[in-house]
């Protein structure tokens, strides 16, 4: 059992183990006040604890539900809600998870971290400095006695799993556990089993124990909810769209910073800069973007490549290859992990999006925001984008590097100008995609 580390905790708590580790110990369990229809809710769920009588009380006391005053007198609790993810890196999905940590008020939700791959994260520490805490359950023939065992110790008032149709068994086990509010969060529109006769087992069992156990169905997009979910979503009274949402105070600030570049001449104007944001993963299909980078240059053109996002010996040993066989290597640059990623993309003449499956890719937005143009793989997700902001063009991953190169080459011919991304910027506060508004959404959920 993979032991959790969990060094801190909140004024006033004491540490208790918690699948094979140690986290912030919980509030007592509250019992539901309302029905279910008066909450717009499922059903009462009979996995749940019974009410519990005051010690040394003749009757029953009714103990008030997450964010209500008991008796309307004194201080309200805080919603406990345990989000259930593979890893805590710097990605889309996990560095929303933490923006919207910092954004919370501590008084109305406490936002914890459970982990199936049972790894370490580099957003670990900045979880547990925000007064948070991560939990290491691994994915193995023991998960389910270490989740349930956290679910017992933790006792949060939501789960909400993130972990494409394996959040079936984690809202399964969370419904065993007690939890009355279990959510379904897709961000992508396919899942790591294939079509292999496993992975169609895998998947139909997932999406059974979803259908029996979830109260709440989400996905990043319409594309996310018939990939993962059903084709007929609509029908069912539990699911909902809700777009991600981008912090747009950065973008203001890269778009400031570029501004000044351009006015001491930082940039070489002749350089076309192509960027790729993505972690380490065969779907994210990082070779293709230094394809295009080669065929981009066969046509005598002065462009460069950044491959940003965390990086793995043997893949980027792989790129690295690649690139000398393609002759572009002195051409491709490994940034790592980068924190200001509006500032780099404001820097960049082209975001480049290669994946073979995306939810709504975050990047996308965070590009647009800052008035940089994106060309993409024609995914559904950033079609999507695509419908309600300008700024995004697509092309199928058959077409021809060549074509690809010819695309790349005519969207950044004429470089965007500080007013036309002051403007791009006030299109993405205008639409669906701030994080404003995806923080309402969520937690209204949650509420």
């Amino acid at each position: 059992m993979t032991p959790d580390i969990g060094s801190r905790a909140a004024p006033g708590e004491h540490r208790v183990h918690a699948a094979g580790g140690r986290g912030p110990a919980a509030p007592p369990r509250t019992p539901p006040e309302t029905s279910a229809a008066a909450r717009g809710g499922a059903p009462a769920d009979p996995a749940a604890p019974p009410e519990r009588p005051a010690a040394g009380a003749g009757t029953a006391r009714v103990e008030a539900r997450p964010g209500e005053a008991k008796g309307g007198r004194g201080p309200r609790r805080p919603v406990r809600v345990l989000e259930v993810l593979g890893q805590m890196n710097r990605a889309g999905v996990e560095i929303r998870a933490v923006n919207l940590l910092r954004r919370l008020d501590p008084s109305e939700f406490r936002l914890e971290f459970a982990v199936t791959s049972g790894a370490r994260g580099s957003l670990d520490g900045e979880i547990r400095d925000l007064g948070s805490e991560v939990y290491y359950c691994r994915a193995d023939w023991l998960f389910p006695w270490r989740f349930l065992r956290l679910v017992r110790q933790t006792r949060p008032d939501v789960v909400h799993s993130a972990v494409a149709t394996f959040s079936g068994v984690v809202l399964a086990l969370a419904r065993l556990g007690g939890v009355r509010r279990r959510v379904a969060y897709f961000v992508s529109s396919a899942d790591r089993h294939g079509a292999s006769l496993r992975g169609r087992v895998q998947r139909a069992v997932g999406r059974l124990l979803l259908d029996r156990c979830a109260t709440d169905i989400l996905a990043v997009s319409e594309a996310a909810m018939r990939g993962l979910w059903r084709e007929d979503w609509r029908l069912d009274h539990r699911c909902r769209v809700i777009y991600n949402g981008v912090e747009l105070e950065p973008s203001g600030v890269a778009v400031a910073a570029r501004r000044r570049a351009e006015e001491i001449a930082a940039d070489d104007p002749d350089i076309v800069t192509l960027v790729h944001v993505a972690r380490p993963d065969p779907l994210k299909n990082r070779a293709r973007a230094v394809e295009v980078l080669a065929a981009l240059r066969a046509r005598s053109i002065q462009a460069r490549l950044r491959l940003v996002g965390r990086q793995e010996p043997a893949e980027t040993a792989a790129l690295t290859a690649l690139a000398e066989q393609l002759g572009v290597g002195a051409h491709v640059e490994f940034t790592g992990e980068v924190r200001e990623i509006p500032r780099l993309l404001a820097g960049s003449s082209l975001l480049l999006v290669t994946s073979l499956h995306e939810g709504m890719p975050t990047v996308v937005l965070e590009a647009l925001a800052v008035g940089t143009p994106v060309l993409s793989a024609d995914l559904p997700g950033v079609g999507e984008i695509g419908r309600l902001l300008p700024g995004v063009t697509t092309l199928p991953l058959s077409a021809s590097d060549a074509v690809w190169a010819d695309t790349a080459d005519m969207l950044t011919a004429v470089p965007p100008t500080i007013d036309q991304r002051r403007e791009a910027m006030r299109l993405v506060r205008r639409s669906p995609f701030t994080m404003d508004r995806w923080q309402r959404d969520i937690t209204a959920v949650w509420s």
